[in-house]
């Protein structure tokens, strides 16, 4: 498994919006809960981003006016 970037959203509706904003911006990506230990109340669900692609994603995100509550870099290993 390569290095992913996990954008974590404050609901499950709000993962999905940024999956297919994603999505129509040619940017592969998928829906996926974060680690237990990384889980707030708030922060339940995330979209995993090939870290080759996380620049981009997260830029045309903020053109969007999008903001993930975290990002956080994944590895093979975990995060």
């Amino acid at each position: 498994m390569g290095q992913h970037t996990l954008l974590i959203c404050r609901s499950q509706t709000e993962a999905v919006g940024v999956y297919h904003h994603l999505k129509r911006m040619g940017i592969h990506s998928e829906v996926t809960q974060p680690p237990r230990r990384l889980r707030t109340e708030s922060c339940g669900w995330a979209v995993r981003v090939h870290a080759g692609q996380s620049g981009e994603a997260l830029r045309q995100l903020r053109l969007a006016g999008i903001s993930p509550c975290r990002v956080l870099e994944e590895t093979g290993g975990g995060i």
